[in-house]
């Protein structure tokens, strides 16, 4: 059984542990800490770092929240798509009916690890794609699965009141219609330039990037009227990083060690709902 820790500075009068059950098999544990000082992002991260350390567990999931984003959870959660909301690379498993998957997978590794320009490395992918009939596309979204306890996560931040933005340097014709049938709230993505009912090769309008990625979670908390210190952001590769250092939260899951590195949190087991027990509201989690 996978295990989330969720500790938590809220000034409480003595140290408190409470264990319950987490979303889809987690077990979660939340430790309420008086606090004595303030600390900064960063010592909370290397807590969290040296709790990982200790333990030595591979199906461990720990976070360190504060203050309003303690007692309330997020206001809004915003995530990757591929191999984060979903199991696998979209233009991949596209680039296996143009038989170029070997070639599409090699530079889609090489962006992940931050290796290449994204937004180049994305032209070059979409280039072998040229002349593929547009029906691909409903093919590829049939295969294209949930990742385990995505269904899960959605719900219970719908249950918070917490909205979810879902945000890719995938494609909009692939990732929009799947998120929309669990309800998620918003959805950027890239297009695909369509001619006479053939892919060109080409993107339609401008690449999302990791800038693009950071301007939505800014744009949709905007929108809601809260401060990104209240957001969640949640991915598995390098063109996420502007966004979760960007948000209060950043979550790595299943994540490239850049990645890894550049969050607060961890996720090195596959399953989504663990993003819910992590940073949901305290009280409820608590008390459930």
């Amino acid at each position: 059984m996978s295990t989330v820790a969720h500790a938590n500075g809220l000034g409480a009068d003595q140290l408190q542990l409470n264990s319950s059950a987490g979303f889809a098999g987690l077990r979660h544990h939340s430790l309420l800490i008086p606090s004595a000082r303030s600390t900064t992002r960063d010592e909370r991260a290397d807590w969290v770092r040296a709790i990982e350390a200790d333990l030595g567990l591979d199906y461990l999931a720990v976070v360190a929240t504060t203050g309003e984003m303690a007692l309330q959870g997020p206001a809004l959660v915003v995530m990757d798509a591929d191999s984060t909301l979903f199991t696998g690379e979209g233009i991949d498993m596209i680039a296996e009916k143009a038989g170029t998957q070997d070639e599409v997978a090699a530079i889609t590794a090489s962006a992940m690890r931050g290796e290449l320009d994204f937004a180049e490395s994305l032209r070059a992918r979409m280039g072998t794609l040229a002349g593929l009939s547009v029906s691909v596309l409903d093919e590829v979204r049939e295969v294209y699965d949930f990742s385990p306890g995505a269904a899960d996560m959605v719900e219970a931040f719908h249950r918070y009141g917490i909205k979810i933005g879902v945000v890719s340097g995938g494609f909009m014709e692939i990732v929009e219609p799947k998120a929309k049938s669990i309800g998620i709230d918003y959805v950027l993505a890239n297009r695909f330039e369509i001619e006479d009912g053939r892919l060109t090769g080409r993107p339609l309008g401008e690449i999302v990037t990791g800038e693009s990625k950071e301007a939505a979670l800014v744009r949709w908390a905007d929108e809601l009227g809260v401060s990104t210190d209240l957001c969640v952001a949640m991915g598995d590769g390098a063109n996420d990083i502007k966004m979760i250092r960007r948000a209060g939260i950043g979550i790595a899951y299943m994540a490239k060690p850049a990645l890894r590195e550049a969050a607060d949190a961890r996720i090195p087991f596959p399953n989504l709902a663990a993003g819910a027990d992590l940073t949901g509201p305290t009280s409820t989690l608590i008390n459930r």
